[in-house]
């Protein structure tokens, strides 16, 4: 027997009558009178005897019943401990660098606490190749990222795909630039997230691709670093534009031909739990509501 067939002869036992019981298991009598037949016949026990339109336990139904009550009860213990286990996983680990920390934390710190105030998030903020190497260690459950292509250990479900731009003072004559090219950055010193970050590592491509020499005085691993030293006019900076913040001081001009691509990242093969499926289903769907 398995644990249906038992819960369907506890239930006819309960009932003693297959019309009932069938009635209240939401199926239909024949295909419960069958399964009764199917007991009888693995077990090759007489369980039953018919009065009327009711049927009474024989003394091996009986005793098959008790049995079998027991056997549910482990069941329920089993189950109970399987959700407590689960329970342990209301608490997310989650990578967040911080160019695309800008967006996302508010969300997280915001809104999705408020609806689920029951899971507890644990974020950090390292660079995107680290938040990418943390996912694939198991560090964390998830990872919000900038371009993660060429990890095949990685599941990448796609957010949106913002343009790269130079991020200059408001001030500045290029500030209402509909766009710049990567050559006319060249003109101008820089200073860049650090070199771990994915989007310097591309933009240090383009360059090189381009035979371009940038003049980059400074590699800080603090998105406020680079803020502060733009806002100041000692340098500009090449950003995702969803790291620069309107109330920033500062404008976004695209670089023409560059963007990158946001995604949530999880380990592939790993089991998600219903709380990082809760938490991506949230955010995707805010993200779809951004791009409308």
């Amino acid at each position: 027997m398995n644990i249906q067939q038992m819960e369907y002869y506890a239930e006819v036992c309960r009932y003693q009558n297959v019309t009932k019981a069938a009635a209240a298991l939401h199926m239909s009598q024949s295909t419960l009178s069958l399964s009764m037949k199917n007991i009888e016949q693995e077990t090759g026990l007489n369980l039953f005897r018919h009065v009327g339109r009711n049927i009474q336990l024989t003394g091996d139904g009986e005793a098959l019943l008790h049995e079998v009550e027991n056997m549910l009860k482990q069941v329920k213990r089993f189950e109970a401990s399987v959700r407590e286990i689960a329970k342990k996983h209301n608490r997310l680990q989650i990578a967040v660098p911080s160019q695309i920390a800008t967006i996302i934390l508010p969300m997280l710190l915001g809104e999705f606490q408020q609806l689920h105030p029951e899971i507890e998030l644990e974020i950090t903020e390292p660079a995107g190749g680290a938040a990418l190497d943390m996912v694939e260690r198991e560090e964390v459950d998830l990872a919000f990222v900038h371009d993660a292509e060429g990890r095949p250990n990685l599941t990448l479900r796609k957010l949106s795909e913002w343009p790269i731009c130079l991020c200059v003072p408001k001030c500045h004559p290029l500030a209402k630039a509909s766009s710049v090219t990567l050559a006319e950055t060249v003109q101008f010193p820089l200073v860049l997230l650090s070199r771990n970050f994915i989007l310097t590592r591309q933009v240090l491509a383009h360059f090189e691709r381009k035979k371009l020499q940038p003049r980059v005085l400074h590699y800080s691993p603090n998105l406020s670093t680079v803020w502060n030293t733009v806002q100041q006019g000692i340098a500009l900076s090449i950003l995702t534009g969803n790291g620069i913040l309107p109330e920033s001081g500062l404008a976004a001009v695209p670089i023409a031909g560059l963007s990158q691509k946001g995604f949530i990242v999880t380990k592939k093969g790993r089991q998600i739990y219903a709380d990082e499926r809760c938490l991506i289903d949230f955010i995707k769907h805010k993200f779809t509501g951004l791009q409308q």
